[in-house]
């Protein structure tokens, strides 16, 4: 795993407002500390710079990943965030899922990184 901080592997940056949706418990202490004026949000009725959603199943992915595609700015970072195929945390998910329904949905997966022992993070962008 690499020794860079998790923040900066999903490129949140100085004056990010990042929507966090359906985070597991002690997500924000794995996260540590923020780039200066970047916050962590749980909802927005704004468009956002980044979104992480975290999913265990195709079910959640197929009910979240179209709204969240709508909550980013243009040129916004977009995370699903899922578990790991060695991870105690069950899910019927994995990354060739995850692409095979982003690209039905206008979406291409570019960059894959480990966020923890539990999560890995498929990063998407609009075709």
């Amino acid at each position: 795993m690499s020794d860079k901080p998790v923040t900066q592997k999903l490129l949140i940056k100085e004056n990010c407002k990042a929507l966090i949706v359906n985070e597991p418990e002690d997500y924000r202490s794995t996260l540590g500390e923020l780039p200066q004026n970047a916050t962590l949000l749980s909802m927005s009725t704004e468009p956002v710079d980044l979104v992480q959603v975290f999913v265990t199943s195709s079910q959640e992915l197929e009910a979240r990943l179209p709204g969240l595609k709508k909550a980013l700015k243009p040129k916004g970072i977009l995370w699903v965030t899922y578990p790991k195929g060695t991870s105690k945390t069950k899910a019927n998910i994995n990354r060739d899922s995850i692409r095979e329904y982003a690209r039905s949905i206008g979406l291409e997966a570019i960059a894959m990184v480990s966020v923890d022992e539990t999560w890995s993070a498929l990063r998407l962008k609009a075709i």
